[in-house]
């Protein structure tokens, strides 16, 4: 309080004392952030899970094939068969792959070449 008269004497202005935390704790707790353009909101629920689309190195025409989804993957991932890194991988519009792709080297040139991404 002592604080407080010292800078009323030294500015000439009354400064309202702070409001207790308590009433700031309450306010803060019904604040949602879903609200917030949806962040932390979970998706929608679909009836089928879509398949991913294949991811192809845009480099050397690697076709990702691991077991995880593309984008869990660490941002340290790179193509393993010319070193790219994760972020040289586009969606692949082709629809030569079903199922396990060819990543022979002939087949990845011709990817490549075509370059549908």
């Amino acid at each position: 309080m002592a604080m407080l008269a010292q800078r009323q004497a030294f500015s000439g202005v009354r400064v309202a004392p702070k409001a207790p935390m308590v009433a700031a704790r309450i306010s803060r707790s019904t604040v949602k952030t879903q609200a917030l353009f949806g962040f932390g909101a979970k998706p929608a629920a679909s009836g089928g899970a879509a398949a991913p689309a294949p991811m192809i190195c845009i480099d050397c025409g690697y076709i990702y094939d691991g077991s995880a989804e593309f984008k869990s993957l660490p941002g340290s991932y790179k193509c393993p068969v010319c070193s790219s890194p994760k972020n040289r991988f586009k969606a692949y519009k082709g629809t030569d792959v079903k199922g396990k792709p060819n990543n022979s080297p002939a087949t990845m040139k011709k990817r490549k070449e075509a370059k549908q991404w």
